[in-house]
């Protein structure tokens, strides 16, 4: 008897436990709430969009609202997207905006094959929180390397630092640390119902447990990260003031050179007849080399005080 050969045809769909929304308008979340039964709340913070980072339980459903800071293959942040998960027993919604149309592409992240395998709601729910933190930490560590050479540059004296970089990277820091900060706060609340969600999976809940954990390492390190660098802005601060000093008492310095010969030939140049060698044939040439003299010791004054070019002092 003839086996009949199967085809992808005849095998039943697999039916993924997720749903990814991308900006969705009005009638795909009404379509979805009355499939999963959603309070309306949600769906009003949904529509609303740029909810701050929380978490909110309805009976049995998750809702979380997180920040999602995508990024580039060079380490940069990119996109920052709000990034909503409601988790049910049968379902994970995903639902993403972004005024842009630069994604995470969170269908391919799920659909990769890893150790931990994607059978339930709570397990995509995992890889999704697990990817955005593991971007707030490279993110975390990136900003860290450049917060060591913004710190080499600022404490150079030879290296006039960009102010330009510096507040682009406290930019970056208040990004990260809002966002991480914000996902910790909303993982901490929601610890119970996930505890509850993972009763009958309990191998999901060191997972769980090691996320919150990351989130809050994150969090802690961006704090950090912005107290260095506000040290640092004191400190390009103070040398940019002490640069504007030294521009100063240069001006001062060469406005004293000039301002020698110009009093001198204004005292000869009112004509007294009783003024020194006025009447004497080489009296101009005494009084260039006494201009001369002077400017010469003004200028070795200034420069050993260090008000042109560099002193002794500064060598040390």
């Amino acid at each position: 008897m003839a086996i009949p050969i199967s085809t992808n045809a005849d095998r039943p769909a697999v039916r993924r436990p997720w749903t990814r929304l991308t900006n969705p308008r009005r009638e795909e979340l009404d379509d979805v709430a009355k499939r999963l039964g959603l309070h309306p709340l949600v769906i009003d913070d949904l529509l609303a969009g740029r909810q701050q980072p929380k978490a909110e339980t309805f009976d049995r459903v998750l809702y979380l609202s997180i920040w999602d800071i995508d990024r580039s293959d060079r380490g940069a942040t990119m996109t920052d997207t709000d990034l909503a998960l409601i988790v049910t027993d049968e379902q994970l919604i995903l639902v993403q905006r972004c005024d842009t149309d630069e994604f995470r592409d969170l269908d391919a992240l799920l659909e990769e094959p890893r150790p931990l395998r994607i059978d339930s709601p709570l397990a995509a729910a995992h890889r999704v929180l697990d990817a955005v933190v593991g971007d707030f930490i490279e993110l975390g560590a990136a900003v860290e390397k450049d917060l060591e050479r913004l710190e080499a540059d600022v404490f150079d004296s030879r290296v006039r630092e960009d102010y330009r970089h510096i507040y682009r990277l406290r930019q970056r820091i208040g990004q990260i640390d809002r966002a991480s900060s914000g996902l910790a706060d909303a993982l901490s609340s929601a610890s119970d119902h996930i505890t509850r969600l993972t009763e009958r999976q309990s191998h999901l809940r060191p997972y769980f447990t090691h996320l919150l954990n990351d989130a809050r390492g994150v969090a802690q390190l961006t704090s950090t990260e912005h107290q260095s660098l506000n040290a640092l802005v004191s400190s390009h601060q103070s040398n940019v003031a002490t640069r504007q000093n030294k521009d100063m008492r240069t001006i001062s310095a060469f406005a004293a050179l000039l301002a020698i010969p110009t009093v001198i030939a204004g005292i000869y140049g009112m004509n007294f007849k009783n003024l020194p060698p006025f009447g004497w044939e080489y009296g101009w040439i005494a009084t260039s080399i006494a201009i001369v003299v002077i400017d010469v010791a003004a200028y070795a004054l200034f420069r050993r005080r260090g008000w042109l070019g560099t002193s002794a002092t500064d060598d040390e």
